[in-house]
């Protein structure tokens, strides 16, 4: 009798703990949801679409935010049409933040939805939507002083934050995240041109107590772009998630429980297996992952390559049919220089090896 009282007592505490930590809510996040580049689609990308049956059946699923290039170049009253007949048919809220194209006709967009930038909160979290298309990819002048008034006034109180906006705001020419390739620069004055992201914006961030992800939308459109991406830090988290290029595409679902944990579903838009990419924290971005660099991209023709090892290394540019079009090879130099200009526009791969390393960059040549 006794040892079936404290199995008794096992199972319920078992019981209770799965309790406490059930899935409170989820949400997904989905980037360029216009496609593939160059296609103006009735709505959104219809592989997307096809997913629709899945986020409705997740019931758990609340509502969605879309970050970005919703609808494809300049465009219309109409295409804002179809694309609220799609997220009609999903029954949920869905959350805009505003791309390139999309800002293409700021006055249309700001007539149906408002501003571009905004909070809200759900199961006291805290959701903050930003348009670094108003300066240049900065986060500068009202909006600025927004942000900063919102998080002196709700951060504290809130638990986790979420923070949204297309442009991969995160990465610089020559830092740990030089080698994500975002689907445009469009809005910055030159690709390499510094903003005020991790001067400005980032410790706004990483100074609160709460655990803060954020997220971009400017990946998958293009035959040159990332997929997607993974990092954290310290409370940071970053995500960057995308679609149109039909290899990869993806969107993410955010599941938060009682406790206010969080794990990520990487779904796959391509494939029968709608988990077919794996964990997305699987890819977490390494600090070895930047020891190689090349910029900028894109390029008018010359390009610098930080090679950060003084072992041998060779360098070889390919085309994307996989035809060698130069190599070299350098003894203990920190960085070389290698001119483009002499090749088509399009894209190039670069390919650095080295004894301990091999990485894959992929440069555009105007």
């Amino acid at each position: 009798m006794k040892l079936l009282i404290i199995f008794s007592f096992c199972v319920l505490c078992s019981c209770l703990n799965a309790q406490s930590n059930a899935n409170l809510y989820s949400f997904f996040v989905a980037g360029h949801t216009y496609g593939e580049i160059g296609q103006n689609n009735i709505g959104l990308h219809p592989p997307f679409k096809m997913k629709f049956d899945y986020i409705k059946g997740r019931t758990e699923i609340q509502f969605g935010i879309l970050t970005g290039d919703i609808v494809s170049p300049n465009p219309v009253a109409q295409d804002w049409d179809e694309v609220d007949l799609d997220i009609d048919s999903l029954g949920i809220p869905v959350y805009f933040s505003a791309g390139n194209h999309d800002m293409e006709n700021r006055p249309v967009y700001e007539s149906r939805y408002g501003r571009t930038y905004y909070d809200f909160t759900f199961q006291n979290d805290l959701f903050i939507v930003l348009d670094p298309n108003l300066d240049h990819w900065n986060i500068s002048g009202n909006q600025l002083v927004y942000l900063k008034n919102l998080l002196q006034t709700s951060a504290r109180t809130a638990d986790n934050i979420y923070v949204f906006f297309h442009q991969v705001l995160w990465r610089e020419h020559d830092n740990k995240y030089s080698d994500i390739t975002p689907n445009s620069f469009a809005g910055k004055i030159n690709p390499t041109d510094r903003i005020n992201f991790w001067t400005e914006v980032e410790p706004l961030f990483h100074e609160l107590p709460n655990r803060v992800v954020m997220f971009s939308g400017d990946f998958g459109g293009a035959p040159w772009s990332t997929p997607f991406m993974y990092d954290t830090y310290d409370n940071i988290t970053f995500i960057g998630s995308g679609m149109g290029k039909r290899n990869q595409d993806n969107f993410i679902v955010v599941n938060i429980d009682s406790s206010k944990s969080i794990d990520y579903d990487l779904i796959c838009l391509e494939h029968a297996d709608l988990y077919c990419l794996g964990e997305l924290t699987d890819y977490q971005k390494t600090v070895e992952e930047s020891k190689y660099a090349c910029y900028p991209n894109p390029t008018d023709g010359e390009i610098t390559i930080r090679l950060a090892t003084d072992a041998t290394t060779k360098i070889e540019v390919f085309s994307t049919a996989g035809k060698l079009l130069l190599q070299k090879k350098y003894e203990r130099i920190y960085q070389s220089r290698i001119d483009l200009a002499p090749f088509d526009q399009g894209l190039y791969l670069i390919k650095i090896t080295s004894p301990s390393q091999t990485s894959i960059f992929k440069i555009i040549k105007n």
